[in-house]
């Protein structure tokens, strides 16, 4: 089936192509940090207050967890703006067009996000009101982490339609696009960084000094919690690897190439380092879980900007055909307005020429038309009200004109023509019931 064309708005960017690619690619990087902190933070949260059921200690991990959720919340919407403005800039006809295609429940981002947010302000500041009632707090958690986790599903499952037009003359509604090859794939590995980049979040925030001052942990348990963080943030990383082949293979083929290849194995080579110094820090007896955590810091960092450039740069391989074919259709478009407006000129033109070489045009245009409208009763009658009084009779338009009375009490008297000759009257007469 043959993807659908649409033609583009022939506007200008508001800067260079070349500097909206660098700003999405950082703009989505610092944004998709936050929100793997905002739901990684909800399900650590949840995760910890169900553990802290038992055990004390962790109920109170659980509290402090979700006072950075808002915070990192807020950083998510505030940073998300940026990607969002700048994809709708370059890629406005696909965007829109997955957009429509998912219309309900993209609409439903908005009432989600305000839903999901109100839970977790409820989860965070009425924290004592619940205490006697950790069924109730919990599934609160439990609904906010949900809606969370399902919001990113809508906007991957947009921007992933986005991408391939051919497949949405099949696309029926928003399920039938999350079903689309590799959607499912890429969100397993999209949680799965959630809880690589928070646990490690996690793993420095609970290493501060004022941590275990705030939670009033002994040192042990501070050591337990953080080597609970660095154990999710090891198994993450394994996790990430493993989905990560298998969405590559998934991929569809049209957006792959050498360089994308090249960049993805770039990435997967610099973390390689870092899963080694993990594995030391969680198996090494006296090993401190800080050795080497600046450089798998920088690891993931370095990774994660390279993962960056090669989602942008598949982006652009499996849309440059789509991109082109558009260009060409704006440009086949703007032609034809071109020569539309060329045209018409051209006609009204002719028409007006012809009409000026019309028998009895200039002595009209010259005697009659200051009074006389085509449709419209100015001074004296419309010309489409003279011909249904006078059809066929141009004679006695021109004996009325010879020797004009007052028909109409409102209207003031038509004066006389002596100077028109019986020849340019007759022309006048028969001017007026051709038009």
């Amino acid at each position: 089936m043959t993807a659908p064309i649409p033609r583009d708005i022939p506007l200008p960017l508001p800067a260079p192509e070349g500097l909206l690619e660098i700003l999405l690619i950082a703009a989505f990087l610092v944004h998709i940090l936050f929100v793997h902190l905002m739901i990684g933070g909800s399900m650590f949260s949840l995760v910890c207050q169900i553990r802290g059921l038992k055990t004390p200690d962790y109920e109170k991990l659980a509290y402090r967890i979700m006072q950075t959720v808002t915070v990192n919340k807020s950083l998510a919407v505030v940073m998300g703006v940026a990607p969002l403005l700048i994809i709708n800039t370059l890629y406005a006809p696909q965007f829109y067009a997955s957009s429509a295609l998912i219309g309900d429940m993209w609409m439903a981002v908005i009432p989600l996000v305000t839903l999901a947010f109100l839970l977790a302000y409820a989860h965070k500041f009425w924290w004592n009101h619940f205490l006697n009632i950790p069924e109730l707090h919990i599934g609160i958690a439990a609904l906010e982490t949900v809606l969370f986790l399902v919001i990113p599903l809508i906007f991957m499952t947009n921007v992933n339609l986005m991408l391939f037009p051919e497949y949405w003359p099949k696309v029926t509604g928003f399920f039938s696009a999350m079903l689309l090859p590799n959607v499912l794939l890429r969100y397993l590995h999209f949680v799965s960084a959630t809880v690589l980049f928070s646990s490690l979040f996690f793993v420095w925030w609970t290493g501060r000094k004022t941590f275990r001052v705030e939670v009033q942990f002994s040192e042990l348990r501070v050591i337990d919690v953080r080597r609970f963080f660095y154990a999710f943030a090891f198994g993450a990383t394994i996790f990430q690897i493993l989905t990560g082949l298998m969405v590559f293979v998934s991929l569809p083929a049209q957006g792959m190439s050498w360089g994308f290849t090249a960049l993805l194995m770039l990435g997967g080579l610099v973390v390689l380092p870092a899963i080694w110094w993990m594995w030391q820090n969680l198996t090494r007896p006296g090993h401190l879980l800080d050795d080497n955590f600046k450089q798998i810091l920088t690891c993931f960092a370095c990774a994660t900007i390279i993962m960056g450039i090669a989602r942008h740069d598949y982006r652009e391989n499996a849309l440059a055909d789509h991109k082109a074919a558009i260009a060409e259709k704006t440009i086949n478009y703007q032609a034809a307005v071109k020569e539309a407006g060329e045209q018409a000129q051209l006609a009204a033109i002719k028409a007006k020429e012809n009409d000026v070489a019309a028998p009895g045009a200039a002595a009209f245009n010259q005697n009659c038309a200051a009074c006389h409208h085509a449709t419209l009763p100015t001074v004296g009658p419309a010309l489409q009200e003279i011909k249904e009084a006078y059809a066929n009779n141009p004679d006695g338009i021109a004996a009325w004109t010879k020797a004009p009375g007052k028909k109409r009490p409102d209207s003031m008297k038509m004066p006389g023509f002596p100077q028109l000759s019986d020849d340019e009257l007759t022309a006048i007469s028969q001017y007026i019931l051709s038009h």
